[in-house]
């Protein structure tokens, strides 16, 4: 394992830990076992490491949803393994995701612009575009049935956000929840449900 992607690890475990205002680089390195002048070769500070964290999260994530959506041949199946997904990345990702949701909401405040921002925007925009491709093809193979594909798909997408928030967040008040979100699903989205498509 390479030096950079040991400090990635490292902070990750510290940040989802002890926050990151908390988890200083100089903690970093020395848990690293590197030197800190190293840690700084590597990211100009301690937001570049956060930007690096996620960025390699994100891509993992998105390549393993398409991953796992590609398996099935109904719209409404690649909507099931996208909630299942999810499920299964957050389990083995909760400490990238923990900081996520931790982090992110307090840097996000009145900055438009921020790389923070952007992040966010390109992944959600992007699963998003993959929701919508799996409700095209659920309506072409006549799996589903919705009046609006674009609305649709950002209310799954904000479904996705928000079993991944609660199960993390609380998670003694909260029994899995991917197949009731699937059930729900199935229920909003078969063909008897809704009257016409845009």
């Amino acid at each position: 394992m390479g030096r950079k992607t040991t400090i990635i690890e490292t902070a990750t475990r510290l940040f989802a830990q002890k926050g990151f205002a908390e988890a200083s680089t100089a903690e970093i390195a020395e848990t690293a076992g590197v030197a800190h002048g190293t840690l700084f070769y590597h990211f100009k500070n301690k937001q570049g490491i956060i930007q690096e964290i996620f960025t390699r999260a994100g891509s993992v994530y998105l390549r393993e949803l398409r991953k796992s959506i590609a398996e099935y041949n109904t719209g409404m199946r690649q909507i099931e393994a996208a909630l299942r997904f999810n499920e299964e990345y957050s389990r083995h990702h909760s400490q990238e995701i923990l900081i996520f949701l931790r982090i992110f909401p307090d840097q996000l405040k009145g900055d438009a612009q921020s790389p923070e921002r952007e992040f966010i925007d390109s992944i959600q925009q992007q699963v998003i575009a993959i929701l919508h491709e799996s409700l095209s093809a659920g309506i072409a193979d006549g799996t589903i049935e919705c009046r609006d594909i674009e609305e649709t798909a950002c209310v799954l997408n904000s479904l996705i956000f928000g079993v991944t928030h609660m199960s993390l967040m609380a998670p003694r008040y909260t029994p899995s929840l991917s197949e009731g979100a699937i059930a729900f699903c199935r229920q909003a989205l078969q063909p008897s449900a809704c009257a016409g498509k845009k």
